[in-house]
C-alpha cells in the first residue's frame, strides 16, 4: 500500500483523541479523588498519576510480543480500550484506596499499550505519507490532552466521580470508533519485521528512545517545575497558569499535522534538529523573561515542539521500516513513559538542589540547565543524524 489510507486515518484520530481525554480528565482532581474520597496522602496522590505509567511500561512489551501472534491490530485495540473504561468504572466504584490503587494500575495495562497500538496503525495507514498521518494522530493525541485538563476540572468541581463514569463512556465510545478502522496491513517494505531488532552497537540506533524520552521528559518538567515557578517567581493566578500552558499546548496540537507534512516534503532530519536547538534556547530563556514575554516564549514552545514531535515519530517509522521492526514503536512509547516519570522527579530534584544566595531555586539556572541539555541532544543529533541521512539517501528505496 502506497497511498493515504483516510478512513483509517479518521477513525484511528477519533480514537486516539477519545482515549486520552479520559487520562487527562483525572489530573486536575487528583486532591479530591484520592485524598478527599478515600483519605490519601499527597504523596499517594502523586503516585496515583505515576503508577498507570509504571504499569503501562510493563505492558507495552507484552502486548507487542502477543500482538506479533495475534497480529489483528483493530481487535487489540477495541479489547484494551474496553478494558479500560471497565477500570474507570471500578476506579469509580472502589470503596478503599488499594482498590483504586488496583482499577489505576489496570488503566495503565490497558491505556499505554493501547496508544501504542493506534500510532503504529497510523503509520501502516500512511502508505508513503507517513509524515502527515503520525502528525495526525499526535495532534489528536495533544488535543486530547488538552481538552481533558480544563473539562476534569470543572466535573471535578460538581462531583469528582463524574470523571470516573464520563472517562468511561468516551472509552467506550473509543473502543467503538477502533472497530472502525479498516483493518490495514503492514506495508510492502524490504525488511517487513513485526519484532524489534535493535543494532545497539551503533549510536544512531538509540537517537529514537532519546527523543521519546525527551519530548515527554521536557513535559514532565514543564507541567510541575514551570508551574511552581509562576506561582512563586511572578505570583499567577491559577488561571493565569493555565491560559499560559494552553499557549503552549494549542499551538503544539495544531501544528503536528503540518509538522509531518512538512516532513514529508524535506524530511525528518532538517526539521527535528533545527527545532531541537531553537526550543532549547527558547526554553532555556524561561527564567530570564518577564511575566509579560512569556506568553510569547509559549506559543514559540508549543511550534517548536510539534516540529519535534511529529519528525521523531517519522524517524521511528523510519527505523522501523529499515529492519528495526514494528516492535520499536512499543519501545518508542516506554522511553517516553519513562521520561515522563523522571521529568517532574528530575525537575523537583533541580529546584531543591539548586538554590542562590537567598535559599529560593535559582529558576534561572535551572530553566537553563535543561535547555542546555536539548541543545546538546539537538547537536548531537546533528551529528549522528545526519550521517544517518545520508547514508539512506544513497541507499535503494525501502518501499
Amino acid at each position: 500500500m502506497t497511498h493515504l489510507n483516510r478512513p483509517a486515518l479518521r477513525a484511528i484520530a477519533l480514537a486516539t483523541f477519545l482515549t486520552l481525554v479520559p487520562i487527562t480528565l483525572l489530573v486536575p482532581g487528583l486532591t479530591e479523588l484520592v485524598s478527599g474520597e478515600h483519605g490519601g496522602t499527597r504523596f499517594q496522590a502523586h503516585l496515583f498519576v505515576s503508577l498507570n505509567q509504571l504499569t503501562g511500561i510493563i505492558a507495552v512489551p507484552f502486548v507487542m510480543h502477543w500482538h506479533r501472534t495475534l497480529p489483528d491490530t483493530r481487535l487489540w485495540i477495541f479489547a484494551l480500550l474496553a478494558l479500560d473504561a471497565v477500570s474507570f468504572l471500578g476506579m469509580g466504584a472502589a470503596e478503599s484506596l488499594g482498590a483504586l490503587f488496583a482499577w489505576r494500575a489496570i488503566d495503565g495495562l490497558a491505556h499505554l499499550p493501547a496508544v501504542t497500538l493506534l500510532i503504529l496503525a497510523a503509520n501502516r495507514a500512511g502508505g508513503e505519507r507517513r509524515g502527515a498521518s503520525l502528525g495526525v494522530v499526535a495532534a489528536a493525541l495533544m488535543v486530547g490532552v488538552g481538552v481533558g485538563a480544563p473539562v476534569g476540572g470543572i466535573l471535578v468541581d460538581r462531583d469528582p466521580a463524574l470523571v470516573y463514569r464520563v472517562g468511561a463512556a468516551l472509552l467506550t465510545v473509543a473502543a467503538i470508533a477502533a472497530m472502525a478502522i479498516p483493518q490495514v496491513d503492514r506495508t510492502g517494505d524490504a525488511s517487513p519485521r513485526s519484532r524489534y531488532a535493535w543494532d545497539r552497537s551503533r549510536v544512531a540506533s538509540w537517537m529514537p528512545l532519546a527523543y521519546g524520552f525527551a519530548d515527554r521528559f521536557l513535559i514532565g518538567v514543564f507541567v510541575s517545575t514551570f508551574t511552581l515557578f509562576l506561582a512563586e517567581v511572578h505570583g499567577a493566578t491559577a488561571a493565569t497558569r493555565g491560559m499560559l500552558m494552553s499557549l503552549f499546548l494549542l499551538p503544539f496540537a495544531a501544528l503536528c499535522w503540518p509538522a509531518g507534512r512538512l516532513a514529508d516534503r524535506v524530511g525528518w532530519y532538517g526539521p527535528i534538529v533545527t527545532a531541537n536547538v531553537l526550543f532549547g534556547l527558547v526554553y532555556a530563556s524561561y527564567g530570564f523573561l518577564p511575566l509579560s514575554l512569556l506568553p510569547v516564549a509559549m506559543v514559540l514552545s508549543g511550534i517548536l515542539s510539534a516540529m519535534m514531535f511529529s519528525p521523531s515519530l517519522v524517524l521511528v517509522s523510519e527505523f522501523a521500516r529499515r529492519g528495526a521492526g514494528e516492535g520499536l514503536f512499543g519501545v518508542f512509547q516506554v522511553a517516553g513513559a519513562f521520561g515522563f516519570l523522571f521529568g517532574p522527579l528530575v525537575g523537583g530534584l533541580l529546584v531543591e538542589t539548586m538554590r542562590g544566595s537567598d535559599g529560593a531555586p535559582a529558576w534561572k539556572l535551572i530553566f537553563a540547565v535543561v535547555g542546555v541539555l536539548l541543545i546538546g541532544l539537538g547537536l548531537l543529533s546533528w551529528r549522528i543524524l545526519g550521517r544517518l541521512s545520508a547514508e539512506w539517501k544513497v541507499m535503494a528505496p525501502v518501499a
